[in-house]
């Protein structure tokens, strides 16, 4: 059992990186993010002429892609919480950095799935209305930062205050991971920013956000991995020893 265990643990931990990659794939480069998302100063019609139009099927495919490997985020963040959980006696920051991730991995697939739409009707539909779900689906996408912090906050602290050798994650990842999460606050007012390093596609909104937000995942993933290596896995349920407990 414990052979097993260990490795569909293994084969979960690669959920993350497989994210990553085909994430940042489909979504910034057949999405046509790259080397930004479209200027937010677009009228209807240049959204559609310079973005939807000109770029239909590849934003059809990579989008569609998206909103399936955009899930794999789900199960990297339940092995995160399940080795969380090894350690806590009461697993209020494992579940924290549970509910946040399951609620970060639904906005990475839903806000592609409006993106979808609106290159499918590129053409046909009303550029009042594409402009309108386009950037709807743009501040779901980045104003509900405060979800994906949550997760971090919790991994961070969790990493900081771990005592026990030894230690699955190193403090320096915690603060990492905080001060990351810390960082997306501006993203508060992304309506006020139409140009510069706040905008929908300025330099800290996108490539800032991209960049932390893979970079916390990445050492992570590395010290999952190694923990996975490192621990016997028990078959008993970690929410079950802390209920007990």
């Amino acid at each position: 059992m414990e052979k097993s265990l260990r490795k569909v643990h293994y084969y979960v931990a690669w959920t993350g990186p497989v994210f990553l990659v085909t994430f940042l794939f489909s979504w910034v480069v057949l999405g046509h993010n790259f080397p930004a998302p479209p200027d937010p100063r677009y009228s209807p019609a240049e959204l559609i002429a310079n973005y939807y139009s000109k770029y239909r099927s590849d934003i059809m495919l990579g989008m569609s892609l998206t909103t399936c490997v955009g899930m794999l985020y789900l199960p990297w963040t339940c092995l995160l919480s399940v080795q969380m959980m090894d350690r806590e006696k009461r697993p209020l920051l494992a579940l924290m950095q549970l509910c946040g991730g399951l609620m970060t991995a639904w906005i990475l697939v839903m806000c592609p799935a409006i993106w979808v739409y609106c290159a499918e009707i590129a053409d046909t539909g009303n550029p009042e209305i594409i402009k309108t779900l386009h950037f709807i689906a743009w501040y779901i996408f980045n104003m509900t930062w405060m979800i994906t912090t949550i997760q971090f906050v919790a991994i961070g602290i969790f990493a900081i205050i771990d005592q026990k050798q030894p230690v699955v994650f190193p403090a320096w990842t915690g603060w990492l991971a905080i001060v990351i999460g810390i960082s997306f606050a501006p993203l508060t007012f992304l309506p006020y920013f139409k140009t510069g390093p706040f905008a929908i596609n300025g330099w800290w909104a996108f490539h800032g956000v991209v960049v932390g937000f893979g970079s916390v995942m990445a050492t992570f993933t590395h010290y999952m991995f190694k923990e996975i290596r490192r621990t016997r896995i028990l078959a008993t349920s970690p929410i079950g020893q802390a209920i007990s407990n």
